[in-house]
């Protein structure tokens, strides 16, 4: 079992970094089942749904106990030390990477191209350095060479430019192409400045949770103390309290009276 060091270092060096056997297979099994009912109640409410890419996102919406897989202690642990302790989610969404057969009208399809999940200044050329922040991956299925395993492009981690222009400035011979693989229960990390893409869809089942972390500054996707109640705030645990923006609301002005919520800056 490697030590938090010895994962920083991978992630610092790599840009990614596996935590194995972090979830059995009756675990797995049955968080793919608690999936695979949402998504046939999404499609019984008439949901455009990608045939190639099924996603759920933001999944605690629809089953609030699957919150707490947005909290991972080992991931945590390297989390912490890479971030600060009051870091936070900025987004997670659930998917499957197979073809369904059953969707004939296809919504858009996700991570299809070469990407990061990291934010860019100066007209879009300028991206934030690498640790800035983190993709955490939960493999509920195994990841695979032949089930859409993701891609990834090793040393890619410290170039600046958007990989959307791949094509006209890099060289792929430059940048070696991996896949991310495991077996279910596994636990990836990489950096969100990582150049990579999903693979190509297949017939089997590849379901991952895949939820973006950052600093307690870094605006979500969504206004998660609206989205899961004040109910839930003060009844979940303090590490999904922190993770879901319930202690990272600014407060309204600069005098006590004026505060609707304050940070946790300590």
């Amino acid at each position: 079992m490697k030590s938090i060091q010895e994962h920083i270092t991978e992630l610092d060096k790599e840009g990614l970094t596996l935590l194995e056997n972090e979830y059995s297979k009756d675990e797995c099994n049955y968080y793919i089942d608690k999936f695979s009912r949402i998504v046939e109640k999404i499609k019984s409410n008439g949901a455009n749904l990608c045939r190639n890419c099924t996603m759920i996102r933001n999944p605690y919406r629809h089953d609030i106990s699957l919150a707490k897989l947005i909290y991972n202690a080992n991931a945590d642990s390297i989390l912490l030390k890479l971030i600060d302790k009051n870091y936070v989610l900025v987004n997670s969404t659930v998917i499957n990477r197979k073809i369904d057969h059953s969707i004939k009208e296809s919504a858009d399809n996700m991570g299809d191209t070469w990407h990061t999940d990291s934010h860019y200044i100066m007209n879009q050329t300028r991206r934030l350095q690498k640790g800035f922040g983190y993709i955490v991956i939960i493999l509920f299925s195994d990841f695979t060479k032949k089930n859409a395993g993701t891609l990834y492009l090793s040393n890619s981690l410290l170039k600046e430019g958007k990989p959307e222009k791949f094509g006209e400035y890099y060289n792929l011979k430059d940048y070696p192409l991996k896949t991310i693989t495991g077996k279910a229960g596994t636990v990836a990390i990489m950096d969100s400045g990582i150049w990579h893409k999903g693979g190509e869809p297949s017939e089997e089942d590849r379901w991952g949770l895949f939820s973006y972390y950052g600093p307690w500054y870094q605006k979500p996707y969504y206004r998660f103390p609206e989205m899961l109640g004040e109910k839930f705030g003060k009844e979940t645990n303090k590490h999904l309290r922190r993770l879901f923006h319930y202690n990272s609301n600014p407060p309204l002005a600069d005098t006590n009276n004026a505060a609707v919520n304050t940070v946790n800056y300590d």
